[in-house]
C-alpha cells in the first residue's frame, strides 16, 4: 500500500537542512557570494557578461527591452512557440511588444518544421527558443533562420539549465540567453533570473535596463528566507503531501500575469543558489538517469508516446513530458497521483487561446490551430 504521507513533487530539487543553515550563515558572514555566483555562471556558460535579476520572467522582459532599445523601434514583434509557458508571452507583452506565434510540433515540443520559414519576418525583432521542459530546441536551425533575416535570438533556457545541443550549453546560442532560479527549477534560490551574452553591445543595453531596477528590501529578503525554509521542509516527498493536499494553494496551475515586478536580485539568496549550482552536473545526471529508466519501463504505444530529445541534444529534464491520448489523460493522471506521483497536465491551452492576449497577437490561423498538447509527469 502507498504511504499516504509521501508524494513525489512534479518538479524542483530538494534542499537539505544543511543547505539552508549553511546558506543563511554565508549570507550573514560573506558579502562576495553573489559576485562568485555570477562568475560561476559566466564561466560555466562560457560567456563574457552575466547579470542577475529578480525572476526568470523579469529576465526575459528585460532582455526584450534591451533588444528593443538596440533596434530603435522599427520592429515590434517577437516570435514564440504557439504552445509554451505562459510567462513567455506575458514577458513579451510587458516589454511593450507584440506576440507572433509559430506552430509547434508535438513530437518535439519545438517549432514545427517550416513554421519559421512561413512567417513574415519584416517586423520581427526577436525569436525566442524556449527549450520546453529542459529539452533543447533546435538552436542551430533557429539561429540560422534569424541571422538570414537580421532577427535577434533569445535562448530562453529558464527550463534547461544544464542542457546542451551540439555540445554547446543551452542559454548560450542566442544574442542573449537566460536562466531561471525560481521555485521548482533544477537549481533554485527561490526567485532569480540570469541574463547572459557575449555581445558587448547587448550587454551594455542590458546593464542600462538592470542598473535602474529597485533593490530588494529587507522585508522582501526576509520573505525569501521564510519561503526557502518552507520550500526545504515541504519539497521532499515526505513533506510535499501537505501542500499537495491543499487545493487553495493552486499548485500545478498556470496563470497568465504581467503584474510581476522588475527588480534587482536578492543577494541574500545567492548562497543557496550558488550551493546548488555547484551540484548542477550531479543533479542533471540524476535527472537523465531517471528519464532513461522511464523510457525503458513505460509501455509506449499509440496512446502513450515519448518525446525524445533531438539528435545531438543533452536534456536537462526539468520535467519528463509524455504525450497521452486525450481520452485517457485524466485516467492516467488520476492513477499516477493515487500512487503518490506528482504528474500534472501541461499548460492548459495553446497561447492563441489565452484570453488576456487578445489584441497582442500577430499571427494567422494556420500557425496556431489545434493539435495534441503534451502532458508532463
Amino acid at each position: 500500500m502507498m504511504d499516504a504521507l509521501r508524494f513525489v513533487p512534479p518538479a524542483g530539487t530538494p534542499l537539505g537542512l544543511a543547505d539552508v543553515l549553511c546558506s543563511v550563515a554565508q549570507a550573514l558572514t560573506r558579502a562576495d557570494t553573489l559576485q562568485r555566483f555570477k562568475e560561476d555562471v559566466r564561466m560555466r556558460a562560457g560567456v563574457r557578461y552575466c547579470d542577475f535579476v529578480s525572476t526568470g520572467r523579469a529576465a526575459l522582459t528585460l532582455a526584450l527591452l534591451a533588444l528593443k532599445t538596440l533596434d530603435g523601434g522599427g520592429r515590434d514583434e517577437v516570435v514564440i512557440p504557439s504552445y509554451t509557458c505562459f510567462s513567455v508571452p506575458s514577458s513579451v507583452v510587458k516589454a511593450g511588444l507584440k506576440v507572433r506565434l509559430a506552430d509547434v510540433d508535438p513530437m518535439t515540443l519545438d517549432f514545427a518544421p517550416g513554421a519559421l520559414e512561413r512567417l513574415d519576418g519584416s517586423r520581427v525583432l526577436a525569436v525566442v527558443a524556449t527549450n520546453l521542459y529542459g529539452l533543447p530546441s533546435d538552436l542551430p536551425s533557429i539561429t540560422r533562420w534569424a541571422r538570414e533575416r537580421g532577427v535577434y535570438v533569445v535562448d530562453d533556457a529558464a527550463q534547461c539549465l544544464g542542457g546542451s545541443i551540439g555540445g554547446r550549453p543551452s542559454g548560450t546560442w542566442g544574442d542573449v540567453g537566460l536562466y531561471s532560479f525560481d521555485k521548482g527549477k533544477n537549481v533554485t534560490s527561490i526567485d532569480g533570473g540570469v541574463l547572459v551574452t557575449s555581445s558587448e553591445r547587448v550587454a551594455e543595453a542590458i546593464t542600462e535596463q538592470v542598473r535602474v531596477l529597485p533593490s530588494c528590501t529587507m522585508v522582501e529578503s526576509a520573505t525569501h528566507l521564510a519561503k526557502l525554509m518552507v520550500y526545504a521542509a515541504l519539497l521532499h516527498p515526505r513533506g510535499y503531501w501537505l501542500p499537495n493536499s491543499l487545493p487553495f494553494l493552486g499548485l500545478g496551475t498556470t496563470a497568465y500575469r504581467t503584474d510581476y515586478p522588475l527588480a534587482q536580485y536578492d543577494a541574500w539568496m545567492a548562497p543557496v543558489g550558488c550551493r546548488l549550482f555547484a551540484r548542477l552536473d550531479a543533479i542533471t545526471a540524476q535527472r537523465r538517469a531517471n528519464a532513461d529508466r522511464l523510457n525503458r519501463m513505460l509501455p509506449w504505444g499509440p496512446k502513450l508516446e515519448s518525446v525524445p530529445p533531438r539528435p545531438g541534444a543533452e536534456p536537462a529534464y526539468l520535467r519528463f513530458p509524455v504525450l497521452v491520448d486525450p481520452e485517457y489523460r485524466d485516467v492516467v493522471l488520476a492513477a499516477l497521483r493515487a500512487h503518490g506521483i506528482g504528474a500534472t497536465a501541461s499548460y492548459p491551452t495553446a497561447i492563441s487561446d489565452v484570453p488576456e492576449l487578445r489584441g497582442h497577437l500577430q499571427s494567422d490561423d494556420r500557425e496556431t490551430r489545434g493539435g495534441r498538447w503534451p502532458d508532463a509527469s
